[in-house]
């Protein structure tokens, strides 16, 4: 066993509290179990106990082993000296100056052998064949806690960016679209080509598609060859008077990512289709003022040179290459709606993180390698709210085996006593 899991125990009372008595043999009552402590010091705060006919305020820690506490130079530490209880699972060593409660066969054999089974399973769902008959008021409660523990995590990077930015909202919300734009294999080019691309140039040229490409592409690299086509010999003519007019930073064309990917997810379409959506710069306070922020990515679509390319140099038969609605759902998932929520936090209005939950509630949930993994479930994946939650559990709680703090494990452990 290990030592959160007695603290989980501790904490939930999950153990025979009858007739309990110290090593000794003294007669002892738990009057107050105390408050959880994460942090140093001992593990369980303002408690009270009653040996005797005497109460005891003070503080609990919970060993393996009663021999723990000198292993652990517990002895030697002033935080130490308000214990009043020493709580163990096996007394192995007795400690003369500390009362100590010995667990061991108090704790159900059922609630361990449940907990052991998951901690060594291999299945992507840990309890997968633990959860059935879990009540649905449990499941939709902490679905809930899942989001806004995703939602303020994302809220916390953007406010820690906003900060570099002094406080720029369309600047922060600018480099945010750049992040996800880029999709997974190629956020982080993508994310510099938005700080090498300051959006108060861009700005001047929103109602300018051909100079918005020209900046992005040869910002972005992919203007230093020759080429045989008229548009990439404009943008590229373009760019070299741009690039020295504002003193442009250049990355270099190798650090974008083609392999393996589909023709629609190549940086180039990528980057054509940002350049679509800058025109509608300033889009932060479009966001926070629509009531359908959603619309903000609503018919982007390429530019003439791209409906016919892939890539420069090299036409294709003509397709009018609109952002999917997949594409869109990940936009408004990972941008719109934490947006809204950090500025809900930042100005103090609980009317922006209630459309950060309106706006997921309202969309259709993604559908990837995991949010299948609860497919064998009968949890809701109807909207997007439903689906991030089980990606927060899968990502924060499930790979980490963090069944203890998990709602659902909780109600696991907790139906074997």
């Amino acid at each position: 066993m290990k030592e959160h899991l007695l603290h989980f125990i501790w904490q939930n009372r999950l153990f025979n509290t009858k007739d309990l008595k110290t090593s000794s043999g003294i007669d002892l009552q738990i009057l107050d179990f105390g408050k959880y402590n994460k942090d140093g010091g001992p593990d369980f705060w303002n408690a009270k106990i009653k040996i005797e006919d005497i109460i005891f305020i003070g503080n609990i820690e919970l060993h393996i082993h009663a021999s723990d506490w000198k292993l652990h130079r517990h002895h030697r530490d002033k935080k130490y000296d308000n214990v009043i209880l020493h709580v163990v699972l096996f007394n192995d060593e007795s400690y003369a100056a500390l009362p100590t409660l010995e667990l061991n066969g108090r704790i159900s054999s059922i609630l361990l052998e449940k907990y052991e089974s998951m901690m060594l399973s291999r299945q992507d769902l840990i309890c997968q064949n633990l959860s059935q008959g879990i009540d649905q008021f449990t499941i939709e409660n902490w679905k809930e806690r899942l989001v806004i523990e995703r939602l303020e995590r994302k809220s916390k990077e953007i406010l820690s960016r906003l900060a570099v930015n002094k406080n720029d909202w369309e600047k922060t919300c600018y480099e945010l679209c750049g992040k996800y734009f880029g999709s997974p294999v190629n956020k982080e080019p993508f994310e510099l080509l938005t700080r090498f691309l300051d959006y108060k140039l861009l700005l001047k040229y929103t109602n300018d598609s051909f100079r918005l490409e020209a900046l992005l592409f040869g910002s972005a690299g992919f203007l230093e060859k020759e080429f045989s086509e008229k548009y990439p010999l404009r943008l590229k003519k373009e760019y070299d008077f741009l690039k020295h007019k504002y003193h442009v930073k250049q990355m270099q064309e190798h650090q974008w990512q083609f392999l393996r990917m589909r023709p629609a997810s190549f940086p180039t379409i990528r980057i054509a289709w940002f350049a679509q959506l800058l025109k509608q710069m300033p889009f932060f306070n479009k966001m926070i003022s629509l009531d359908d922020p959603a619309k903000i990515f609503d018919d982007i679509k390429v530019s003439d040179y791209w409906k016919e390319h892939y890539i420069f140099d090299k036409p294709v038969k003509i397709k009018n290459k609109m952002l999917g609605d997949e594409f869109r759902t990940t936009l408004q998932i990972n941008v719109t709606a934490p947006l809204l929520y950090a500025y809900g936090i930042f100005s103090g209005t609980e009317k922006y993180i209630d459309r950060a939950f309106s706006l997921l509630y309202g969309m259709h949930g993604e559908e990837n390698n995991k949010t299948r993994i609860f497919d064998v479930t009968e949890w809701q994946q109807n909207n997007a709210f439903n689906s991030q939650a089980l990606i927060e559990l899968y990502d924060s709680y499930c790979t980490k085996k963090r069944c203890l703090e998990c709602a659902i494990g909780h109600k696991i452990l907790r139906s074997t006593i």
